[in-house]
């Protein structure tokens, strides 16, 4: 969960020296003021990219938020021509994926670009049930599916902007730290029924009436596919995305709504969760698929 940082000690002296170099016409007025600079600058020092995050924990919850299903962590390497976001998720009932993701930093001040996107899922007993694959370099793209005995693997036109998995709120963030003026057109690779490239549009809801848990200062965020006059027809079957993101921090992540995968359960991914701060603790299987692979053919 986000902490709260304090003031710095010299910002601290800078606020209370306020009234001094100003003189206003009355005391409430300068508490006011002094208040209202103090704020800003809390915000200022907290707000902060996902990229510089380091690591997120999560909960897993049913989408009603009444119940914890699992629990996760992300983690972002800043490496030396690359940033490697790797996330994690495990299940009560023992099943569990693994989501990675490469992007090029691109230029300073800059959003990176992704250039290649991993998620394996696998049974309590180690075995993959799903994956999904993409390469930007090479245009390659891939989905699987063993409960369907279904492969489908092509080469792909992407955009420059084409995000995948946990990435999709990089650009989000970016978009609500600068005022998130109408609405951002975004392009984003996922498996359906074979490798696609989707068009989505991402706007500011008017109220987080998707957050399980009123009230809350949350802002939420639609994101939702965009076929022009087809949407009535197509949307249905293509994955919605809803996320709420804090003003108060800088625009920091509370959470996200999302299908498991295509067709999958709905599930609501909490920073903590999401209500009093404290972390809900699941207890979950952490075998590996190198562990499961290893056991006895018998079972696990």
């Amino acid at each position: 969960m986000r902490e709260s940082k304090p003031v710095p000690e010299q910002e601290n002296r800078n606020i209370t020296a306020v009234p001094y170099l100003v003189r206003p016409p009355s005391r409430p007025l300068t508490s006011a003021l002094a208040a209202l600079l103090a704020l800003v600058l809390c915000r200022t020092a907290r707000a902060a990219s996902l990229l510089d995050a380091g690591s997120i924990n999560y909960t897993i919850m049913s989408r009603d938020g009444r119940s914890a299903l699992g629990y996760g962590r992300y983690t972002i390497d800043r490496e030396k021509d690359a940033i490697a976001l790797r996330g994690e998720s495990r299940y009560a009932a023992g099943e569990y994926d693994i989501e990675t993701e490469m992007l090029s930093p691109g230029f300073p001040g800059a959003l990176p670009t992704l250039e290649k996107f991993d998620h394996t899922f696998y049974s309590a007993a180690g075995t993959v049930t799903r994956t999904a694959h993409a390469d930007l370099t090479t245009a390659y793209a891939s989905c699987t599916d063993a409960s369907a005995n279904q492969e489908h693997s092509q080469t792909l036109d992407f955009p420059a902007d084409t995000w995948a998995g946990a990435s999709v709120l990089i650009p989000i963030q970016h978009f609500l730290q600068n005022g998130s003026q109408g609405a951002l057109p975004l392009n984003v690779f996922n498996c359906t029924s074979k490798p696609g490239i989707y068009a989505v549009t991402v706007s500011v809801a008017s109220q987080a009436d998707g957050w399980p848990w009123p009230p809350t200062d949350a802002v939420q965020v639609d994101v939702k596919p965009h076929f022009g006059w087809f949407d009535m027809f197509i949307a249905p079957f293509v994955p919605k995305l809803n996320a709420w993101f804090d003003p108060e921090t800088g625009w920091g992540l509370e959470g996200v709504a999302i299908a498991r995968y295509y067709q999958g359960p709905q599930v609501l991914m909490v920073t903590g969760d999401g209500k009093s701060g404290g972390a809900v603790h699941v207890s979950a299987p952490t075998a590996t698929p190198t562990q499961a692979q290893a056991a006895p053919s018998g079972g696990p």
